[in-house]
């Protein structure tokens, strides 16, 4: 078990997107890179040198847009699944009763009030069955209505000062928080535990989180960079 909190830094300066993950104590815990070359999106998580784990597309990188990943572990075992899906600005659950209604509510609000939905992850097990999610919290959703959008994103850098949160749920528990630092130069984000979990339970939301951190780094660069 980690040492919470753990800070993800990237590094500043590398053809293909790679992160350093850091314990309370400052030691590394973990190293993750994502392939530059492969017919499906592919990201190497290594401890000490030693592979950890490897998370790969289900769907091929060059037909298809990859929406769900396999983490599997050294000996071939896959450990849990990561579905990509997306998370309303606008909640109707607490007026709605029917979620199928709701869904058509949200969307067409969405529409009408030109707001942008944003990515968020259901973590699954092996069989396909949902066991948690990584998803924005509500006000960085809302943070991210931005009036004037199509000015403040000229901004230079403008997304670096953006400081999303998002909250890691096992079942209906929030166990984990993840934030992502105001920096000028690297980009820093800091996982806090909030939860009771277990060693696995811990490899399947960390490896996660990898995968999480490199597609909303991405996502805050397309929604804020011109």
């Amino acid at each position: 078990m980690h040492n919470y909190p753990l800070t993800f830094t990237f590094a500043p300066f590398s053809v293909t997107p790679q992160i350093e993950a850091k314990d309370s104590a400052g030691r590394v815990v973990l190293n993750a890179s994502k392939k530059l070359i492969s017919s499906k999106e592919e990201i190497a998580v290594t401890s000490g040198g030693q592979p950890v784990c490897k998370i790969v597309s289900q769907e091929s990188r060059i037909t298809d847009i990859p929406s769900n990943w396999d983490i599997i572990l050294p000996n071939g075992q896959v450990l849990g699944i990561v579905d990509d899906d997306f998370v309303s600005a606008v909640d109707t659950s607490s007026f709605i009763e029917n979620r199928g209604v709701g869904m058509i509510v949200e969307h067409r609000l969405e529409r009408a009030l030109n707001l942008k939905a944003l990515k968020m992850h259901w973590l699954k097990s092996p069989a396909g069955a949902k066991v948690g999610l990584i998803a924005p919290e509500k006000n960085s959703l809302m943070a991210q209505q931005i009036p004037l959008y199509d000015i403040v994103r000229q901004l230079p850098l403008f997304f670096r000062f953006i400081n999303a949160h998002y909250y890691i749920r096992l079942g209906d528990q929030t166990v984990m928080q993840l934030q992502k630092k105001r920096t000028w130069f690297i980009d820093t984000y800091v996982l806090e535990a909030r939860g009771q979990f277990n060693a696995q339970d811990e490899q399947l939301l960390v490896y996660s989180v990898v995968l999480a951190l490199l597609y909303e780094r991405q996502q805050l660069k397309d929604l804020f960079e011109a």
